[in-house]
């Protein structure tokens, strides 16, 4: 099986993960790759297709060009930036690894969760302050409340087992597992909202003004998703007239944002830099996935 990858040379990708995927007989080519040009002269020929992070090159035009590739494969999670639909039509698999990156997201998940609910960045600044101040404003506990899930796959199931011990309740909304429940009802029933859907054409502006305001008084959303599955618009207006408590984002519609973004003016949002899937397993959980999914590809194929 020859793969190419496109997203850097030989130096890109540690050594060892190199070796295992050659010692099972593939051929791998590493070049970096930027426009739809150089992506089609360097994938002529290549059953696979690899690449991490978005690569403009990777367009559905030129997948129609390269009639003998079986797959493209992103390591990491996110599919919004790639020609999936163009790649179904034409039968060519689309991978990724959202194994790899599930356990830290799901624990960034709920350790934005229990920081908002907690107060805990407030705190910090005020003790650094010298404010050692008499608890004030402390609106939320764990234990006993409801928390519900938007999307039910790998990330969002290891969020409902960590919270396991809190005595929650957790509630789960996802089209395509059979047991959930509608969407407004979990809004309107959870204390805690955590968002856990892939950014499709469906679930773009998904929180909108309309479900904000289902959404309880003192709620709280937690986004480790993407950016654009709430209106930022509306999140702006219900944080600012309090139709929500909180919110707790890792991610938002530009990245890096601008930085005088509104919701930088409130003090019930905390944020992160879209850093929910790294820890100090990052590297090594990455390219071991990687490594793997390639070499699986090929058995598969082989055993064809």
């Amino acid at each position: 099986m020859k793969t190419v990858l496109i997203s850097g040379g030989e130096n890109s990708v540690p050594a060892e993960y190199l070796q295992q995927i050659r010692d099972a007989g593939i051929s791998l080519e590493c070049r970096k790759c930027q426009s739809p040009e150089e992506v089609e002269e360097f994938s002529q020929g290549a059953d696979l297709i690899w690449f991490f992070g978005p690569n403009p090159g990777l367009t559905g035009e030129v997948l129609s060009r390269l009639p003998e590739c079986k797959a493209i494969f992103r390591s990491g999670s996110g599919l919004d930036a790639l020609p999936v639909a163009v790649a179904e039509k034409l039968g060519i698999e689309v991978l990724n690894t959202p194994e790899s990156i599930s356990g830290c997201v799901a624990e960034h998940a709920v350790a934005m969760l229990f920081a908002l609910v907690r107060r805990l960045v407030h705190y910090d600044r005020e003790v650094r302050r010298g404010n050692w101040e008499e608890p004030n404003g402390m609106d939320w506990h764990i234990s006993g409340r409801t928390l519900g899930l938007v999307g039910y796959g790998r990330i969002a199931r290891s969020v409902e087992k960590m919270v396991s011990g809190f005595d929650m309740r957790v509630l789960h909304y996802d089209p395509f597992v059979a047991d959930s429940m509608d969407l407004d009802e979990l809004l309107a029933a959870s204390d805690f909202v955590s968002l856990h859907c892939p950014l499709t054409d469906e679930t773009r502006n998904l929180i909108d003004a309309r479900r904000l305001g289902l959404m309880k008084k003192n709620a709280l959303l937690v986004n480790t998703s993407r950016g654009p599955v709430v209106d930022e618009a509306a999140l702006l207006e219900a944080l600012q007239n309090r139709t929500i408590g909180g919110a707790a984002l890792d991610v938002l519609c530009d990245e890096p944002p601008a930085k005088d973004h509104p919701l930088f003016q409130l003090d019930n949002v905390i944020f992160t830099p879209h850093i929910a899937a790294f820890s100090a397993d990052f590297e090594r959980n990455f390219w071991s996935c990687s490594a793997k999914k390639i070499i699986d590809a090929a058995l598969r194929w082989q055993k064809k």
